[in-house]
């Protein structure tokens, strides 16, 4: 019997050494640890900051946090963020990082290379319009049109625009062919607002072509030719004739009365036909010209 209770009392004191412990272990894990008392600054958004927004004095704040709470990449000059753009949203009270943030010479797709006053404006272009394939993101560029005359002036061609600023080509912003030719589509223009629209007409009325201009190229603009002036420097060409150039005599328009005159009897012999040749009578009406041949006397006969 002693026996057996030496073993009770033996077993029932290692139960309360082990359960006192468990309750002092318990104890110190679950007390709340010390704060650290050292604190450090950071910018922080004071409210939440759109995409693509840039961010000013009224968007963020200095904010004091304890170390351990500080982000590796956390901002902590407020100078540093001022001007640049948001890439994505930032939350109230988050702490600004770099990495969200677009760099100062770190493009924001096409709207970034545009400047504050120009406008983008996209032009078709072939392997003859765009310089087969040579004319890149960066280079400046004439723009040539070609359109149809009126009258003996035949076609014309003139620089509807100069010195203009490629800022793509097709959908690429950056030269990555390096100076290789590569043929594309399209080819999108800085220009100013003006320009733009004499650019949405130009290229309506007539036919575009570029024309790549050196990296230096001094500021000398065409002055137009038609295709009359230029024909006259080919030895043996003429313009062709007209009724006063070969020497007949200009006749004014026969009229036609409102009222019809009243008919008389013919007594005469009927009219003997002449025997030259029909006169032609030339008949301008505002820029439009029409020859009228007199077949006969009494009678007209438009051709």
């Amino acid at each position: 019997m002693k026996r057996g209770t030496m073993l009770i009392v033996f077993a029932i004191a290692c139960g309360l050494v082990a359960a006192g412990t468990v309750y002092m272990y318990l104890g110190r894990a679950m007390a709340p640890k010390p704060v650290s008392a050292e604190t450090v600054t950071v910018i922080a958004a004071k409210s939440a900051i759109s995409p693509r927004t840039k961010l000013t004095q009224d968007l963020v704040y200095v904010r004091e946090i304890p170390v351990e709470a500080v982000h590796p990449k956390a901002v902590r000059d407020i100078d540093t963020v001022i001007g640049l753009i948001a890439k994505y949203e930032i939350l109230e009270g988050e702490q600004i990082i770099l990495d969200r943030l677009y760099r100062e010479d770190e493009r924001i797709g096409l709207v970034s290379s545009v400047p504050g006053h120009m406008r983008a404006v996209t032009v078709p272009v072939d392997e003859v319009v765009g310089v087969a394939g040579f004319v890149k993101p960066g280079d400046r560029v004439d723009i040539i049109v070609t359109a149809s005359g009126v009258g003996q002036t035949g076609d014309v061609a003139f620089t509807a625009l100069e010195d203009i600023e490629v800022l793509a080509v097709a959908q690429e912003t950056e030269d990555k062919n390096q100076g290789r030719a590569k043929v594309s589509t399209s080819v999108t223009l800085a220009v100013k607002p003006g320009e733009a629209e004499r650019l949405a007409l130009v290229e309506k009325i007539g036919k575009l072509r570029l024309a790549l201009r050196p990296m230096f190229a001094s500021a000398t603009k065409g002055q137009g030719i038609v295709a009359h002036d230029l024909l006259k420097e080919v030895k043996g060409w003429s313009p062709p004739k007209t009724s006063a150039d070969s020497g007949e005599t200009r006749q004014p328009a026969a009229t036609v009365s409102a009222a019809p005159a009243a008919a008389k009897p013919q007594t005469s012999a009927p009219a003997v036909r002449d025997s030259k040749a029909p006169s032609i009578v030339e008949v301008i009406r505002g820029s439009q010209i029409t020859y009228i041949t007199l077949v006969e006397v009494g009678e007209v006969s438009q051709p």
